[in-house]
């Protein structure tokens, strides 16, 4: 192994980890996983090179030598990550965290996350301590494929009588710019962080170098140095310079990848001014000749120790954490890698790898059913006694029943997915797929039924157990125009998509003017105002964003006005700033369930819409406001559980439970607004 090659694996992984366990400190760490895809794509290319496969035994040698390589320390992390979830973490976690187990066991976890990056109701969703595999996962296909591009290019040179090298080359360059170009489009989809057509280019520029490297120029060792260092300061700006907010990977990747093609292509020697000889020191050769395991093990400690700890970690204990990661990753790499590296014991015969790696999902699977069972054994939703009670959930503040010494009647795992009516995929839009007909229906089919309508985003969908509760009871008709991040307005919204701002404004004119058109009794209004409109974004526009907003919500409620319909807004909830959900935070604090409420001041909304709701109501009596924060926010503070029911199902989503002891101050309002209307207390039909 070349040492420069192995301090930059040194290189890579400690930026990764320094990133992960103190991300303040080096905002672009992340860029240590684009440093290994180089390398992984160097030396996998290399290989093949001086082995091109021919037959599929060939294939199945490389894969095997791979399966030997990889998966039994990948394996031992996984196994040991689940049992460490299920002792430690909340059990809010265990679901996510048995879920992706099973697709980093089979190296798809890079499409999961990609999948659940374009997925609204994913996006508060706390990281899973096997999150990291998504790299892996990206590498393994790789694996996968790249040998099978270079058997078909030598398979081309052998008919056409040219170089194998010239076929390899044409093929990986061809890969590369097409790659590049991907990852250059999808550079502002959250999606295209994670998917292998976006990052493949960063594995195909280090086998761009294996390709040429034997055909390069002799360097100078002045240029060899040179070049070296340039290559690593390249690295090592993009580690400091990027964050958050650097669109990734796209052309901002270049700068790691190339400054790594760099460093392996000029292959520098020692001599005066080089790196090389702080590259051989013992320690960076040690951490390289152990980065895939402190790579495997640094991110589930990273995010199980504030549980194992109950509270965030000081500096030292973190430096603890970090040797305890050393420790463990020496050890697996001496009593698990080292050992299954060789032919044997699973290289002979050859089956042996691959019953192995398929052993050790079903394992993986297996423990991942394990915690599965037990998250949905936590899962206790409330029993009818309980459901009658006047003082759940928010009959406790409507009954003035003590709201001190809360007892959970509602799990905090039950209460992470108690907003059904938001999940259903049916009746609720997404941005990028909008859905040729996104209503849904409710109630009563009899043409003279009392017609209501819901209107608008997440925040009006999580509504929908009241009303349709009501709809059923009353034998109402009740349709559903629900989208997802969009809220109801008479403008374009931007959207860091063009398609999510053309997919939002097809959906409003839509659901505006249909509701308009058919003659609704009532229209419920509900909307989590926070994409600003188009040509106003920017801090500097955010008091005419507002003006403008508020302008559109007015014309919009006149709209339906006009057309005969009483319109009734539900004011937007407070919410949750930090990143802990409700259900985990109570999770945490059963014994002391006020550690997660919050002052009201701290967790209200800018809400737009309800402004404007409630200057209408002071003057038209066919506009009603509803308000939902004297349930949520009794005194004055945003409570996590109100009457034994979790109030939020992550950080801004009602609970279905919590919506459901609403419904009488709901039902108040709606009867204040109809006053009198003789159909709004019909009998329910049948």
């Amino acid at each position: 192994m070349r040492l420069d090659i192995q301090a930059l694996r040194a290189l890579a992984v400690a930026l990764v980890v320094v990133f992960h366990f103190w991300p303040s400190a080096l905002s672009g760490g992340y860029v240590g996983v684009d440093v290994f895809f180089v390398i992984s794509g160097y030396l996998i290319t290399g290989h093949l090179l001086q082995h091109p496969p021919a037959t599929a035994r060939d294939l199945a040698e490389f894969w095997g030598r791979r399966i030997r390589r990889l998966l039994p320390a990948a394996l031992t992390v996984l196994l040991a990550t689940l049992a460490a979830t299920w002792w430690l973490a909340p059990t809010t976690m265990w679901l996510g965290t048995a879920k992706q187990a099973v697709a980093s066991a089979v190296y798809v976890q890079n499409w999961l996350l990609a999948d659940e990056s374009v997925d609204y109701l994913a996006a508060d969703n706390v990281a899973t301590p096997v999150q990291h595999y998504w790299s892996l996962s990206i590498e393994e296909q790789f694996y996968l494929g790249w040998p099978v591009l270079v058997l078909l290019a030598a398979l081309v040179a052998r008919r056409s009588g040219l170089g194998v090298r010239r076929c390899v080359g044409v093929a990986v360059l061809g890969v590369l710019a097409t790659s590049l170009l991907w990852s250059f489009l999808e550079r502002e989809d959250p999606a295209g962080y994670f998917v292998t057509w976006t990052r493949t280019w960063e594995l195909a520029a280090g086998g761009l170098v294996a390709v040429a490297l034997p055909r390069l120029p002799s360097l100078p060792p002045a240029a060899r140095v040179l070049g070296a260092w340039a290559g690593l300061a390249m690295v090592a700006l993009a580690a400091v310079r990027y964050d958050a907010a650097t669109a990734f990977p796209g052309l901002a990747a270049l700068v790691p990848v190339l400054g790594t093609a760099l460093v392996i292509a000029v292959s520098v020697g020692r001599g005066a001014l080089s790196p090389l000889p702080a590259m051989a020191l013992r320690p960076v050769q040690e951490l390289g000749g152990i980065s895939y395991a402190v790579y495997l093990w640094h991110w589930p400690v990273v995010v199980l120790l504030p549980f194992a700890l109950d509270d965030e970690p000081a500096t030292w204990q973190l430096l603890v954490a970090l040797g305890a990661v050393l420790v463990l990753s020496y050890l697996t790499k001496v009593l698990v890698e080292d050992p299954l590296r060789g032919r044997r014991p699973l290289g002979v015969p050859l089956r042996r790898s691959f019953v192995f790696a398929v052993a050790g999902a079903v394992l993986v699977a297996g423990g991942a059913v394990v915690v599965r069972h037990q998250a949905l054994e936590a899962q206790r939703a409330p029993v009818a006694g309980e459901l009658a009670d006047p003082c759940l959930g928010a009959g406790a503040v409507i009954n003035g029943c003590d709201l001190q010494g809360e007892r959970l009647v509602t799990t905090s795992a039950f209460a992470a997915t108690d907003m059904k009516s938001v999940y259903n995929g049916r009746c609720t839009s997404s941005l990028g797929g909008l859905r040729e007909d996104p209503t849904c229906h409710y109630g009563s089919d009899a043409e003279d039924a009392f017609r209501v309508a819901m209107v608008g985003n997440s925040h009006a969908a999580h509504w929908l157990p009241a009303f349709r509760g009501m709809a059923e009871d009353r034998a109402w008709s009740l349709t559903t125009y629900f989208v997802f991040e969009c809220h109801t307005a008479d403008r374009p919204i931007a959207f860091p998509e063009q398609v999510q701002t053309d997919d939002c404004e097809t959906f409003n004119q839509r659901a505006i003017s249909e509701v308009a058109d058919q003659g609704f009794d009532l229209v419920v209004l509900a909307n989590r105002t926070l994409v600003p409109l188009v040509g106003l974004e920017g801090e500097d526009r955010a008091e005419e964003n507002l003006r403008e907003t508020e302008a559109s919500y007015r014309r919009v409620i006149t709209t339906w006005l006009d057309a005969g319909s009483k319109v009734l807004v539900m004011r937007d909830n407070p919410r949750r700033q930090e990143e802990e959900t409700v259900p985990q935070c109570v999770d945490l604090h059963q014994e002391d369930l006020a550690a997660c409420d919050r002052p009201l001041a701290e967790a209200d909304v800018a809400d737009p819409e309800g402004d404007v709701a409630a200057d209408l109501a002071a003057t038209d009596p066919r506009v009603g406001l509803f308000d939902v924060r004297p349930y949520l926010c009794p005194e004055a503070t945003c409570r996590a559980v109100v009457g034994g029911v979790i109030t939020l199902a992550d950080l801004h989503h009602l609970t279905g439970t919590f919506v459901r002891t609403l419904r009488p101050p709901v039902q108040d309002a709606v009867d204040a607004l109809l006053d009198g209307d003789r159909r709004r207390r019909a009998p329910r039909s049948g």
